[in-house]
């Protein structure tokens, strides 16, 4: 990979993608370890969720996270060289943004959960059904995006390991590592949608993790990899 062309303006941009993507996934691990457990009945949920508006805090920490890691992750698919992995790269890059959009739109869905809570509080006895149904209907449409975006950071997941195994300055342990996050997630959304069973959430669990360190690893290594080239760079140069 050759950053010998501009040295300076390439370290300060992959120092973005590097620190852009550690502080996503730091909110991201952040935002899965507060975020507050609603039961399934739709009727207790409400009720609950009336109460607080700390879910939509978790959202917020959610939505910065999803813009923070696709800075990251933009960073670091276009420091991959012409030729071998870059269209690969590439490819993952437009999938990534699929799924950071659709966990953004999926993320504000559930955000509002808290707002439909407090109208409900607040209505009549006889307008609050309507309140739970409307509810209970942003919660499955959410849980519906959501898996459209864990399906397309599965398929980042495998075509950015495609893109690794395909360069030479990337370890092969991260393009497994991709590989591996990428059938994780793929398989956690077709075994939770098709048969519904607990093996799918651990699945998805190990996935998400797995795409946060290989998200991380790249990120450092293609810094590491800018700041030995403008150092080389500077060896080389010409003096007077």
């Amino acid at each position: 990979m050759s950053f010998h062309s501009s040295p300076a303006p390439d370290r300060g941009f992959r120092r973005l993608g590097m620190v852009s993507g550690v502080l996503g996934v730091g909110l991201a691990v952040v935002q899965t370890a507060i975020d507050p457990s609603y039961p399934d009945d739709a009727a207790k949920a409400i009720g609950q969720a009336s109460l607080s508006h700390f879910l939509t805090f978790s959202r917020v920490l959610d939505m910065t996270a999803f813009l923070l890691l696709l800075v990251g992750v933009s960073v670091v698919t276009t420091a991959f060289p012409p030729g071998r992995g870059a269209s690969w790269a590439r490819v993952s890059r437009t999938v990534y943004a699929v799924s950071a959009s659709a966990g953004a739109i999926a993320t504000m869905l559930v955000g509002s959960l808290p707002d439909v809570a407090s109208s409900w509080a607040d209505a009549p006895a006889a307008l609050q059904p309507g309140y739970v149904a409307a509810y209970d209907a942003l919660g499955d449409v959410s849980g519906g995006i959501f898996a459209v975006s864990w399906a397309a950071l599965g398929l980042f997941g495998l075509v950015f390991a495609a893109a690794v195994w395909r360069s030479e300055e990337l370890s092969n342990v991260v393009a497994g590592l991709s590989a591996a996050s990428g059938v994780a997630l793929v398989g956690a959304v077709v075994i939770g949608v098709g048969l519904q069973v607990p093996i799918a959430f651990v699945l998805l669990i190990l996935g998400l993790l797995l795409s946060y360190v290989v998200i991380v690893a790249s990120g450092v290594r293609v810094w590491k990899l800018a700041g030995a080239g403008a150092r080389e760079a500077a060896l080389v140069e010409p003096v007077g």
